[in-house]
């Protein structure tokens, strides 16, 4: 799951009046040739002793305009036309405000800082007084770079050109991934290693596998040496994290991990080819990935550990039962539901949420369930779960979402899944900041009594954020090396 900000959000088409007095142009560097096509947005901070982070403000306005063929020679003027997000240009209230624009024009990447979108360098300062004109020039001078993969003898990068996901794509699509090799592979050249792939959560990427912090949360160096592969869960697809699932808008990439990168990495990179010494991890939405791989490849992994997986039962989908609820908005009484509870208190709510995804255009939380789980329209899009002005749910698609209820699933494939070549387990926060863990206990209500080797473990204090530590990490690495003492 991600992060987010409590928001008052309402798009919308606004119309000008006497108090409109707000212009906002837009114009591009000259260095910037274009034509450029994309999402224009502007975004507003009240308080100027602060600056723009990678989310948006609590309660700030923005406003955004589609753009198309967009060259240097022409200002982008924002004006009636413009959806707004928490304030309509008239309903600013007089003072400073900070302003920043940037253009969406990444149609394959979901974040706003992808490569090849442009920004303001330079954050601008307007005043807004009522009754009186103000005109706010902000040029876009900078375009967002690859960041380049520091390789050396331990860490490598590996773009792999996947046949299956080419073909189904009709356009070359590379499943990515950092690797960090262990100390002895340089000096024993015929020696095979255990591999553990990891598959991050939001905003995780192959680049973990450059930092510190983020190999050391895996546990990358405890015991038995490994290869660790560091999946990205977001490469080429617009709307959210895949996962590392199959998906009817997505496409196969779970299949195309177990069947054509896992035997690319044995034959170039001395990954064991023994199934039982392949191991899977992964956190919130790659906790899921990792979970729907090891629940649909039984015999390809020797064993899985997530944490704080996204819903894995959607009886309790955070705090929406999707089999009974009608609006995924309000309850039962009208109340409308919270959003990102820290200690006992929501930050958010469900609906400001979701309507600060559509504004800001494809790649949200949201939407990545809707792609991953869902149906396309007629475009290739996923189809919402609900409307997403009014909440109402679309049993159409709960339906279609039935096939990724991981309990259902459970159920469904007791039999198949009684031969898992290793164990899974799912550990969840008590006090899990999205209701992740009462998904986890309705799955584990549903499914403790098949006689799996599936474990369901509550860790009662811990968040969504703080269930995976380096002690977590320790204990997984003394289970992984008992199952590779046991096999080699």
């Amino acid at each position: 799951m991600r992060k987010l900000f409590s928001l008052a959000v309402f798009i919308g088409v606004f119309s000008v009046n006497a108090n409109a007095q707000l212009t906002i142009n837009v114009q591009l560097s000259p260095n910037l040739k274009g034509p450029y096509t994309g999402k224009l947005l502007v975004y507003t901070l009240s308080d100027t002793a602060q600056h723009f982070g990678n989310d948006a403000s609590e309660n700030e306005a923005a406003f955004s305009i589609p753009v198309n063929n967009w060259t240097p020679e022409r200002t982008i003027t924002l004006s009636e036309s413009a959806n707004f997000l928490n304030k309509r240009m008239d309903e600013l209230t007089d003072g400073y405000y900070r302003m920043i624009a940037i253009l969406d024009t990444n149609i394959y990447e979901r974040r706003k800082l992808a490569v090849g979108n442009l920004y303001t360098r330079k954050e601008e300062v307007a005043k807004v007084e009522k009754g009186k004109k103000t005109t706010v020039n902000l040029v876009l001078n900078s375009a967002m770079e690859e960041q380049p993969f520091k390789e050396n003898d331990s860490t490598k990068m590996v773009k792999f050109l996947s046949p299956s996901l080419t073909s189904s794509k009709n356009k070359n699509t590379y499943i990515v991934a950092g690797l960090y090799l262990p100390p002895s592979y340089h000096k024993y050249k015929n020696r095979t290693y255990p591999v553990i792939f990891i598959n991050p959560g939001w905003g995780g990427t192959h680049y973990n596998a450059m930092h510190i912090k983020a190999r050391e949360i895996y546990g990358v160096g405890l015991g038995e040496e490994k290869i660790y592969v560091f999946l990205n869960p977001e490469a080429q697809t617009p709307y959210g994290l895949h996962a590392f699932i199959d998906s009817r808008v997505n496409g196969a990439w779970g299949t195309a991990l177990v069947n054509e990168f896992i035997p690319y990495l044995v034959a170039n990179y001395r990954v064991d080819k023994n199934p039982k010494l392949h191991f899977l991890t992964g956190q919130s939405s790659g906790g899921y990935g990792s979970l729907w791989l090891a629940l649909h490849f039984p015999s390809k992994f020797g064993g899985t550990w997530v944490t704080s997986p996204d819903p894995i039962d959607f009886s309790n989908f955070t705090g929406v039962n999707l089999y009974k609820d009608k609006n995924f908005f309000f309850d039962n009484e009208g109340k409308e539901r919270g959003f990102m509870k820290v200690n006992g208190q929501y930050k958010s709510t469900i609906k400001k949420v979701i309507q600060l995804e559509r504004f800001e255009g494809d790649g949200g939380q949201q939407q990545s369930f809707e792609a991953a789980f869902g149906i396309p329209d007629a475009h290739g899009r996923p189809i919402p779960l609900m409307d997403t002005q009014t909440g109402i749910i679309n049993p159409a698609v709960v339906k279609a979402w039935k096939d990724y209820d991981m309990a259902l699933y459970t159920l469904a494939h007791a039999k198949e899944l009684k031969k898992l070549a290793g164990p899974v387990y799912i550990y969840v926060g008590g006090n899990d900041n999205f209701s992740l863990n009462e998904a986890a206990n309705a799955y584990k209500a549903k499914t403790e009594k098949l006689g799996l080797n599936i474990k369901v473990i509550v860790v009662p204090e811990a968040d969504h954020f703080s269930v995976r530590n380096v002690n977590m990490s320790k204990q997984m690495q003394r289970e992984i090396d008992a199952i590779i003492k046991s096999v080699q």
